[in-house]
């Protein structure tokens, strides 16, 4: 699998996921981490909120994560993802895991000068 590319540090993200299966009563996961940050994400169900994981169609199993832009500004170029859940009767399954490769930001001010 080919890490994701072309993200930036500081910048917010949406990742727009898709299992292919009714998601009812699941609870939903995601880790990006690397050896020295980390960000947890998790739906309502599993201590998270709705910003954070939002189940946008339970039966096809669609869902995003929202990663704010102030949590990315300090991860690392090589980090990890990894979206786990736990189903209904309580099985849990990692359904996806990668490397997802930060750049540095080249504008870092609000107003030009």
């Amino acid at each position: 699998m080919n890490p994701i590319t072309n993200i930036i540090k500081g910048d917010s993200i949406t990742f727009e996921c898709n299992i292919g299966e009714n998601i009812a009563n699941w609870k939903i996961r995601c880790e990006i981490y690397n050896s020295t940050h980390f960000i947890k994400k998790a739906t309502t169900n599993s201590g998270g909120t709705d910003a954070q994981i939002q189940i946008t169609d339970t039966i096809n199993g669609k869902f995003i994560i929202n990663i704010e832009k102030n949590e990315t500004k300090d991860m690392d170029v090589n980090t990890n993802i990894e979206i786990e859940v736990e189903t209904a009767d309580n099985k849990v399954y990692t359904v996806y895991s990668n490397k997802i490769m930060f750049n540095s930001q080249q504008i870092d001010w609000e107003t030009p000068e």
